[in-house]
């Protein structure tokens, strides 16, 4: 059975490898990300703030866990809104991107195909077929699952 401490360590482990991969697909791969997707690093951010803290200081763990379980919540809240505009259920006109090919043809090609500009309806990125969003719904998700599992079993 996992602990708090192990399962705030997941937490922040799977925290960082989620920034570093969206840094990775946005400078090396070059996708922008729309507001909604820098929205939904936002929890990370604090995530990984809270933990450095935490891990650092070792003072006030539930206020740490407290806060930990309403950043994930808030990414789920995040993370469902942007799948509802990526699924075309929301009508969310932030949630576009636009890249740029360095390329002046490609560029030029661009511009007449009308295909610079990428909303969240037709996301270009997409994994097995998944929304990169819908991943993060459900790893957040699974984690406040198994934060409620853990604390039901100590309850009992």
């Amino acid at each position: 059975m996992l602990d708090k401490i192990k399962i705030s360590q997941i937490i922040l482990i799977f925290s960082i490898l989620a920034i570093c991969f969206a840094f990775f697909l946005q400078y090396f791969l070059g996708h922008l990300p729309c507001k909604l997707c820098i929205y939904q690093r936002i929890p990370y951010y604090f995530i990984i703030l809270i933990s450095a803290f935490y891990f650092i200081f070792k003072k006030k763990f539930e206020i740490y866990y407290a806060i930990l379980i309403l950043l994930l919540f808030a990414e789920f809240l995040i993370s469902n809104y942007h799948t509802l505009s990526t699924l075309g259920i929301l009508n969310y006109s932030g949630c576009e991107s636009a890249t740029l090919p360095k390329d002046i043809t490609k560029l030029k090609d661009a511009l007449m195909n009308n295909s610079l500009v990428v909303n969240c309806s037709n996301a270009n990125l997409k994994y097995f077929g998944v929304p990169l969003s819908i991943y993060n719904s459900l790893f957040s998700i699974a984690f406040l699952l198994i934060i409620a599992i853990d604390a039901f079993k100590k309850k009992n």
